[in-house]
Parts: structure tokens; C-alpha cells; sequence
């Protein structure tokens, strides 16, 4: 176990070759049952043995031009990745039991064949594509992504007895399965193994070119959609294995589904990436920071302005119209969603103005300072009960360290939680201008899927 000793980085601290430092439980972490005879090893000891790259002091290297985590992040957002990560998705609608929806990307693979992908000239049957997208697309519902259609009802029935472990992947605010950085991972994981693994991504509601069907954005509580598709998983085939993965805000999401479920879960293992664990803290630095306010909470706040408009036809109230019943986290009531506010928004330079003119007052919380509080994963953290990969930069502009709770990640032994000095927020650029921590992550879940029972 490692204690946090490094100072805090500001945005003129700068380098290129990072190391990796582990924060524990003091005792030790939970040991692991492992297949095929093996002696037992703790969490900890199998990341070590299993992913060297990822083990306490390792050593990594970024690209040199982009010395800084705000450069790192600045790189991903806006670099033009349209050829790499070339992935196929087939979309899924499903259908929850509040009569909301989101969508499910499936990584399909063999699709790559159907359209003849090219590895060299990063190009595929596009018309052929672009027939079959328009033969299946969902009627009323918006045009999708590059190389993502809608399945077909026998595509749909393969897909759904698939017997494959799952990884199930969660996208972070107002992103999708077309990101970049997800791509990346969904492709690594797709490919690993000689493709192992069954690869989805559960969009959230309203996200991805998905409809909204109820007056219901999703918030950091929303985990019930999540829990809802991971049992039907868990119905179709009771002995699948599956494992998650979360990305900054779906890392938030993931670990309160995590923290909720405790031993409950039907999950194996899982993965945070970029979490900003403690909501507070993350705010503070994205609303006072110049740096993140200015070059990242302004245009995440501006995403999510865009969902409320281009969803206005189902959230919109009329002016006036009082609830009829006073707002909780467990039912909400989205009575802020006004021509107005709408107007009031397109101003907006925080994501905590966005927060505290719809998500705080929807849950019936009176500032977004109090959801965050509430809704901060740190306070389920104690109760997660399967073993959890953490990873966190501190030169993150988004999170940084004080969005890290360092003294409860000691007290779980069930985490691990990889502390990185250089990474930026989900970046992690190599000199391939890729990124190096989407390797790993494919590394963790294909081992754990190899040796653990």
C-alpha cells in the first residue's frame, strides 16, 4: 500500500513519463478464488502479477507534445478521431419499467467483414452500410452515429443468446458509445482474447441521438437503469459472467449502483475511470478553477443545455404549471424544464448553473452544491463488495486530487485504486496519440475473466 505524498500539480507543471502509485485498504485487499488450482491472491497481488502495467510503481509513458493534463484533455476533446476506432455498433431500444428508454450499443464485430472495413485505408462499404441503416432505422427517432444501425429482429435474438462474458460499458455527461476514448476500449475489448468478450454500451437517456420518452434526464441517482439491464442479462443466461466499466460521470453512476448493490450485484468485477468521486470537490475546482472552468466546464455545461432543447418536445412544462407532488430523489418532478430557463441556460459557464436551475431542484434538493453532496459516490463507496479497478489522474482538470477520497479508498478492501500522476481526465494519450489506459482496462477484465472463479 502507497500513501499519497505527491504535491498538488498545477496547470505549468508538465512531463510526459508517469508512474503509477496504488492506495489500499491497510490490511490488505480481498483475496481472489482463482481457477485451475491456483493458491488464492489478494486483489491487490493479482493486478500486480496479472497487469505489470498497471501494478504499484509502474512506469508509463505519454506523448511528449502533451505535457500537461489539460493538454492531454484538450487533445481528446477536439482531435479528429473519425479513423480510428472504427467500431460497429447495433443498437438496441430497451424499454424500462418507469416507461423510460435508453439505447445499447453492441460492439459487432463481424461486421467488419460484412462492410469490408479496411485496416489500411481506415474505409468501408459505406452505400452498403447506409442501405442497411436506412432499411432498420427506428421510425421518429433520430439519425445515428457513423457505423451504428439499429438491429434487425434475428440480429436481436443472437445478440441476446450471446453466452459470452459482457463487459457493459457507461459513457460520461451528454457523451455515448461514439467517443472516442470509448471506442477505443470497446474495440480493445472486442478484439482481446480472440473476442471473448460480449461488448455494450448502455447509453443514457436522451444521450447518443437517443429519445427521451418520459419527462426524466438522468442524474447520478439514476442507477435503476443500469440495475434493470443488467438483471435481464442476468435472467437470460444465469451463469454469464458480466463486468462494467465507467467513464467520469458513469464512473459516478457505477460506483452508486455499486455501493447500493453491495454482494447483491451480478457483476464480477468492475472498473472506474475518471470518476469524480466526490461531486463537491469536482465542482469547486470546474466552477473556480480559470483553467477548467473556461477550457472544460463551459462546454460540458453548453452538451447538456443542447440535450434539454433538442428533448424540449417531452420535458417542457408549461409556465405556471405546479408540481403535483413535492419532488424526491425517488420520484422526481421535472417542472423546471421551461421556455425560460431554457433561454437562462444558453448563458450558462458551470455545470453547477445547470444543476441548480434543473437537476437540484427536480430531486428536491435546493442548490446543486446539496445534490452533489448527496449524490457523490464517496458515500456508497464503503459498500461496494466486488473488486473495483479505480483510476484516477491527478493532473485531472475535471476531478484532480481533491476529488479523490484517499482515506476511504484505504478502508475498502475491495478497491484498488491506481493513482497516476500524469493522464488528464479519460485522456491518457501515448505517443501514438491513443489512449495507453484503454489497453490496460481490456488487460484487467481479460485476465480476471481468465483466473478468477
Amino acid at each position: 500500500m502507497s500513501v499519497n505524498t505527491w504535491p498538488l500539480i498545477n496547470p505549468f507543471n508538465w512531463g510526459y513519463n508517469g508512474t503509477i502509485k496504488h492506495v489500499t485498504h491497510d490490511e490488505g485487499t480481498v483475496k481472489l478464488q482463482l481457477k485451475n488450482g491456483e493458491e488464492p491472491l489478494q486483489f491487490e497481488e493479482f493486478l500486480n502479477k496479472y497487469v505489470p502495467e498497471l501494478k504499484n510503481d509502474a512506469k508509463f509513458k505519454l506523448n511528449p507534445a502533451l505535457f500537461t493534463g489539460i493538454l492531454q484533455t484538450m487533445y481528446l476533446g477536439s482531435a479528429d478521431y473519425s479513423r480510428e476506432f472504427q467500431v460497429f455498433y447495433g443498437r438496441e431500444i430497451v424499454k424500462f419499467s418507469d416507461g423510460g428508454v435508453c439505447t445499447v450499443d453492441y460492439v459487432m464485430k463481424d461486421w467488419e467483414n460484412e462492410y469490408k472495413l479496411n485496416e489500411t485505408t481506415k474505409k468501408f462499404d459505406v452505400e452498403k452500410f447506409k442501405q442497411d441503416e436506412a432499411d432498420t432505422h427506428a421510425e421518429g427517432w433520430p439519425r445515428l452515429q457513423p457505423r451504428t444501425r439499429y438491429l434487425r429482429d434475428n440480429e436481436l435474438q443472437e445478440v441476446h443468446s450471446d453466452d459470452r462474458p459482457l463487459v457493459l460499458v457507461l459513457h460520461g455527461l451528454a457523451g455515448g458509445s461514439h467517443e472516442p476514448v470509448i471506442r477505443s476500449l470497446t474495440q480493445q475489448l472486442s478484439r482481446i482474447g480472440g473476442g471473448k468478450f460480449q461488448v455494450a454500451v448502455l447509453n443514457s437517456r436522451g444521450c447518443a441521438r437517443s429519445k427521451i420518452t418520459t419527462r426524466s434526464l438522468f442524474t447520478a441517482f439514476h442507477t435503476g437503469d443500469t440495475r434493470e439491464f443488467l438483471q435481464r442479462v442476468r435472467n437470460h443466461h444465469p451463469n454469464k459472467k458480466i463486468y462494467a466499466v465507467g467513464f467520469s460521470f458513469g464512473a459516478t453512476m457505477l460506483a452508486n449502483y455499486l455501493g447500493e448493490e453491495g454482494e447483491n450485484t451480478p457483476l464480477s468485477a468492475a472498473c472506474t475511470l475518471s470518476n469524480p468521486w466526490d461531486m463537491v470537490m469536482s465542482s469547486v475546482k470546474t466552477s473556480n478553477d480559470w483553467w477548467s472552468k473556461n477550457l472544460f466546464s463551459a462546454n460540458i455545461t453548453q452538451f447538456l443545455v443542447r440535450l434539454v432543447k433538442v428533448n424540449m418536445g417531452e420535458l417542457e412544462v408549461p409556465e405556471g404549471t405546479e408540481p403535483d407532488h413535492p419532488p424526491t430523489v425517488k420520484n422526481p418532478s421535472y417542472y423546471n424544464f421551461t421556455k425560460s430557463n431554457l433561454q437562462k441556460a444558453f448563458k450558462f459557464k458551470t455545470i453547477a448553473d445547470f444543476d441548480s436551475t434543473y437537476t437540484a431542484p427536480c430531486l428536491g434538493f435546493k442548490s446543486a452544491m446539496d445534490y452533489y453532496k448527496s449524490a457523490s459516490s464517496i458515500n456508497r463507496l464503503p459498500n461496494i463488495k466486488i473488486p473495483l479497478l479505480s483510476i484516477n489522474a491527478r493532473d485531472d482538470p475535471v476531478v484532480g486530487p481533491e476529488g479523490v477520497p484517499f482515506d476511504l479508498m484505504k478502508q475498502n478492501p475491495h478497491v484498488v485504486h491506481c493513482e497516476t500522476d500524469i493522464g488528464g481526465h479519460l485522456a491518457y494519450l501515448d505517443l501514438e496519440w491513443k489512449p495507453w489506459v484503454t489497453k490496460e482496462i481490456a488487460q484487467y477484465f481479460n485476465v480476471f475473466d481468465d483466473h478468477v472463479e
